[in-house]
């Protein structure tokens, strides 16, 4: 499930994305991204306790980008699939996707 409203603060429009599955709410993802930055209503860190396999990059803009990116945090599910800090993008899928 994808999710977009727009909103405007301050007369400047936000928008936002809601990104889910009804099957696995526990990794609801929410967004909302203005000008300038970006607020995500999730904190991977609180990821933990819930047992939910995560990582965390920075910058992207598009998908290519997450494959190049390297991944600065990651929870202890993902951690016990072979995910580590430094690992590019497509190595964190691909060690989630359980090759290699």
């Amino acid at each position: 499930m994808i999710e977009m409203r727009t909103a405007k603060i301050n007369r400047s429009p936000v928008a936002g994305a809601k990104i889910g599955d009804q099957y696995f709410p526990e990794t609801l993802a929410t967004i909302a991204i203005t000008k300038k930055g970006l607020v995500v209503g999730r904190n991977l860190g609180s990821l933990n306790g819930r047992n939910v396999t995560a990582a965390k990059v920075k910058g992207l803009t598009k998908l290519e980008d997450a494959l190049e990116a390297r991944i600065e945090f990651c929870t202890s599910e993902a951690r016990a699939l072979g995910v580590a800090e430094g690992m590019t993008g497509k190595e964190a899928l691909m060690k989630l996707q359980g090759s290699r």
